[in-house]
């Protein structure tokens, strides 16, 4: 068994987890050449994504029957620090590192339930940045193409006596999905491995990502959509509204590997998220009106200089905590040898929660974040500031039989939840609300070995997502729980195939959910019924290397597919569908390689039919704050106008070629597109109507020397 190591969530070979995993690494990424991160989850069974922007930076990644919305509900981490921005206050993914600097993506579903927490109930990803080479190795990478798409990457590592390090820069424009929306992030990382000695590694990484986006999550009514489904500008002023990033993250892991069974990892790490958004407040418009805007209060037009306002809404997340576990490998008692795991873990968040103004007819932005008190009529100021604290550990030991492994568990987590309102428009209020939960989190899993080349697998385990403090109406909060289940196998019959299989069936309790309205321009995340969600994951890869064919022609086909049927099991919501929650999605690679060094593939990625809201309306429906369908003669809050209904299913087409040659430095030419057919298609409801990028085409060079 290797040593334990915080910043993993996989062993070494996938074929010793108990449970359903993926690891997509660094060589398939470079082969399928995804445009976005999202794009590179497709080629994993059981993982989904909705985009909300051109290129994924708002990350919602869903695992099975997880929602995707924001990542709310998926367990996201980069080297095993959680980069959800605050897993026990607020959930939201503001940031995932770019793929050109991953080694892997690894995926645990229905499983890890033990060692890693909150969030656990569905699906846990864990990005692995590249690691310190022997040798130097330098990547050098740009590529342009349509919708202004620009990007740009350089990577370095190397290792020089006892020091490994790696560098990486990567950079990124391209439009959005509407005329008024364009993004820019840039990307830095390093690390640093410094060998203290033969059985002690120290390990340091920094990361910093900008974003500056024209952005904001106001979408189209239906009949905006029907007419013009990319455009935004002069909507309301929309073209004035954007978003910025500043994400940084700091870790420092020590390794130490005590004796030749006994190991230990302990990691230290702080998360910083400034997260500002600023947007144009149009207030209230005649619904019969629609696409015309003829607003209730004529001065709330926005003008540049003259009339309206804008408004700012600040989040600024901070994370801080401390990892450490343990590893007693090859212990023999009662016949049986043991492995066992246990650790402990602190965390400390906070969160600040502001809303702030403009002057009328002043344009807000990062550098201009507006006041929060004045004499301006429109002013909608509020401040709230949220604490949480958490301790958990966990114990586990892994029991060998043979070809048998059975590996009982439990992790505890305790934590707790505190809001403080300061003030609310101009009213000081400086109330406090505070919840605090313990919850314990059995799991069983079996593995076994059938031959050389078939695992089978089991496993049975507690999990749960805490309640989201932000966006809750009021406290007491009620985390979701739910015990997940799963049998699978893992196979190899030949060397040119491999097929994973899994069936799971969970049961929630208190399911967690966001609807598609705001109440005051607050997301609304409420506990709904208990729920079940029940189905299949499946992957297949057929093909050879072209080393290992006589013609040095090697076809090859890849199939990633899930199956979930996530419903209501009580009150008035029993046999509804859980929101976002496709019946069907996963994707087809077909493709071809040869030794000449030239590749060529295509994908065809399918995303089911999914409902918006609990009641599962079909039919796209305008609704008011409390989700009733709004009648002629009525207003509509049109900033985020709340749209019920179905959001219909989609295929969109993805291609790529390459020819690499050379050997130092090797060189790859490439060409990429995705939505070749230029399909029109709906992602989401949320806020409106917003639809999926176009058609994009990217060519570039890599250069590897």
């Amino acid at each position: 068994m290797a040593p334990i190591n915080v910043e993993g969530s996989l062993p070494d070979h996938i074929d010793e987890t108990p449970g359903a995993a993926a690891r997509l690494s660094a060589e398939q990424i470079d082969a399928l050449r995804p445009y976005t991160l999202h794009d590179a989850l497709d080629f994993i069974p059981g993982l989904r994504h909705i985009d909300d922007d051109a290129l994924g930076r708002r990350s919602s990644i869903g695992v099975r029957g997880a929602p995707s919305r924001r990542s709310r509900k998926t367990l996201l981490l980069e080297d095993g620090v959680p980069i959800n921005a605050s897993a026990y206050l607020d959930p939201s993914a503001h940031y995932t590192p770019p793929v050109e600097r991953l080694q892997s993506i690894d995926v645990l579903k229905g499983a890890g339930h033990v060692l890693h927490g909150p969030l656990n109930n569905h699906g846990i990803v864990n990005f692995i940045n590249q690691r310190p080479t022997l040798t130097p190795q330098t990547t050098v990478e740009a590529a342009g193409g349509n919708l202004g798409s620009f990007k740009r990457h350089l990577m370095h590592s190397r290792t020089d006596g006892a020091l490994g390090t790696v560098f990486s820069y990567t950079g990124m424009n391209a439009d959005g999905v509407f005329d008024t929306e364009d993004t820019q992030f840039d990307d830095f990382y390093a690390r640093a491995d410094w060998a203290l000695s033969s059985r002690q590694t120290l390990s340091a990484s920094a990361t910093y990502l900008r974003e500056r986006s024209h952005y904001d999550e106001s979408n189209l009514t239906p009949i905006e959509f029907d007419l013009a489904p990319r455009r935004k500008r002069d909507r309301f002023g929309q073209q004035y509204n954007t978003m910025a990033v500043d994400y940084q993250k700091y870790a420092l892991t020590h390794d130490f590997q005590i004796s030749e069974r006994l190991s230990m990892s302990t990691s230290l790490f702080a998360t910083d998220i400034d997260r500002p958004r600023f947007t144009v407040d149009p207030d209230e418009i005649e619904l019969d009106a629609l696409p015309d805007f003829v607003y209730d209060d004529p001065a709330r037009q926005f003008v540049r200089g003259q009339s309206g306002v804008m408004i700012s809404r600040s989040r600024q997340y901070n994370t801080y905590g401390v990892d450490s576990r343990m590893q007693l490998s090859d212990l023999w008692a009662f016949g049986t040898r043991h492995d066992l795991q246990w650790g402990i873990r602190f965390e400390r968040h906070f969160l600040d929660n502001a809303e702030s103004f403009g002057d009328v007819g002043e344009v807000l932005n990062v550098n201009n974040r507006g006041h929060y008190f004045g004499e301006n009529e429109f002013e909608e100021a509020m401040l709230e500031k949220y604490q949480a604290s958490a301790v958990s550990g966990f114990f586990q030991d892994t029991l060998r039989f043979g070809r048998l492994s059975i590996t009982p568990g439990v992790r505890v987590e305790h934590y707790t939840q505190s809001k403080d309102l300061k003030f609310e428009a101009d009213t000081l209020i400086n109330e406090r609300q505070a919840d605090d939960h313990t919850l314990v989190l059995p799991s069983i899993a079996a593995l076994y070995d059938l031959d050389e080349r078939t695992q089978l697998y089991g496993n049975v385990a507690r999990g749960y997502t805490p309640a989201f403090a932000r966006t809750a109406e009021e406290f007491p909060l009620k985390p979701e729980t739910g015990i997940n289940s799963q049998v699978g196998f893992r196979t190899a019959p030949a060397r040119s195939l491999r097929i994973d299989g899994a069936v799971f069936y969970n049961v929630i309790r208190d399911t967690v959910v966001q609807e598609p309205y705001t109440i005051d321009g607050e997301n609304l995340v409420v506990n709904a019924e208990d729920s079940i969600a029940y189905g299949i994951d499946l992957g297949l890869r057929l093909g050879l290397s072209p080393a290992d064919t006589h013609s040095g022609l090697a076809p090859f086909a890849e199939l990633a597919y899930n199956y979930t049927r996530a419903e209501f099991t009580a009150g008035e919501l029993d046999g509804n569908r859980v929101p976002e929650v496709p019946l069907n999605a996963g994707s087809l690679t077909l493709g071809i390689a040869h030794r000449a060094g030239w590749e060529i593939s295509a994908t065809a990625s399918h995303f089911g039919s999914f409902f918006t809201d609990l009641a599962n309306t079909r039919n796209r429906t305008l609704a008011d704050e409390d989700g009733v369908p709004l009648q002629a003669g009525d207003n509509i809050e049109i900033r985020e106008p709340a749209v019920l209904g179905e959001v219909a299913s989609h295929t969109i087409f993805s291609a790529r070629a390459s020819y690499s040659f050379g050997s130092k430095p090797r060189t790859t030419l490439w060409l990429q597109g995705r939505n070749l057919s230029d399909k029109l298609y709906v992602t989401d409801h949320v806020n409106g109507l917003r639809p999926g990028a176009e058609r994009s085409v990217m060519a570039g060079a890599t250069l590897r020397f």
